[in-house]
């Protein structure tokens, strides 16, 4: 396991730190006609090489070279977005995972932990419990306060004011998501700190405001998210015992 934590530093290293802006447009301008590619690789090579500190051992730091030159280069030709990023680390991260297990010698051992996990109560309780609060709650709280939400946004039209797209429904995810994590790792003091802390960042935004029904609606909202997740994640708790 060091291993893999030292080549994911490593990686973390020479995809981020040691790579600036000015050399990313390069790329994007020149593509495979770049020499910063061909550098960035060779970077990626060496620390993978000097990370290991096994002198005699190319075969990981030559591949990784090799398949970072590929996968950049296949990024470079997509659209600058979160998705193509999300994928281009996916890959790399694939790419160091195969590696270790290859130099470690654990594929033995893939099989036995994938048959464990499958069979695993406690993973299984967990997933269902952050696929529910993502999810199916998004779309009950959705319906359920859709009124309130037509009445809020006319308010605000009317005023002149706005929000970011979809900010609620993703601000609704990580906040049930957040609940879920404190309650089935028993610290439930971490909701009150939620709370709290939510309560502070709306209070300069509804303190000025004249339009009750936007704090009704906040309030409304809140209290019907935190309920969902403490209520899955009582479920989920029962579950595990």
């Amino acid at each position: 396991m060091l291993l893999l934590i030292k080549w994911l530093c490593a990686h973390l290293l020479g995809d981020f730190a040691l790579q600036t802006s000015r050399i990313v447009q390069h790329k994007r301008r020149r593509k495979a006609g770049s020499g910063y590619l061909y550098l960035h690789c060779l970077i990626h090579g060496l620390l993978i090489y000097l990370f290991t500190a096994a002198w005699t051992q190319w075969l990981a730091p030559v591949a990784v070279a090799v398949t970072h030159f590929f996968i950049d280069l296949w990024k470079l030709h997509r659209k600058d977005n979160g998705k193509n990023f999300l994928i281009d680390q996916g890959l790399h991260l694939l790419v160091l995972l195969i590696l270790w297990l290859q130099v470690t010698h654990g594929w033995n051992d893939v099989t036995p932990w994938l048959r464990d996990l499958w069979r695993n109560t406690t993973f299984w309780a967990v997933a269902l419990g952050y696929a529910a609060v993502i999810w199916p709650a998004a779309f009950l709280l959705g319906f359920a306060t859709k009124r309130w939400r037509d009445q809020v946004a006319d308010a605000r039209l009317s005023n002149g004011k706005g929000s970011l797209s979809e900010a609620g429904k993703w601000i609704g995810i990580f906040e049930r998501a957040l609940v879920l994590t404190f309650i089935v790792t028993n610290h439930f003091e971490g909701i009150g700190f939620l709370i709290a802390a939510k309560s502070i960042l709306r209070f300069n935004d509804l303190k000025d405001s004249d339009n009750r029904r936007e704090t009704e609606y906040v309030l409304i909202g809140t209290l019907m998210s935190f309920s969902t997740s403490i209520f899955i994640g009582s479920v989920v708790m029962f579950l595990l015992q």
